[in-house]
């Protein structure tokens, strides 16, 4: 069974050897997603994954992020979001 993700959703591993590991879905197609952290894997060079490989994180409702339109996003802002969000989960 799929998970229902969308473009910006954080999102964790569910398989392979990043398994566990918050990402953000950059791009999602029919049967996969394109996934960043901003650290492994780039805005430039996002991983490929099958969707049945990835799970919503658990907050899902709180773990949304907004590529704008207007302004080019970095990998920082990536990273940034991912440690907020996990950073809030842990407390």
């Amino acid at each position: 069974m799929s998970a229902e993700v969308t473009v910006g959703d954080l999102v964790v591993s569910r398989a392979g050897r990043d398994k566990g590991r918050p990402f953000v879905v950059q791009k999602a197609e029919e049967g996969f997603v394109y996934l960043v952290d901003g650290d492994l894997r780039k805005l430039d060079r996002p991983k490929k994954k099958k969707r049945m490989h990835v799970k919503p994180y658990p907050k899902k409702g709180l773990c949304r992020m907004e590529f704008p339109e207007g302004r080019q996003m970095c990998d920082a802002d990536i990273r940034k979001y991912i440690a907020a969000v996990t950073a809030a989960d842990e407390t």
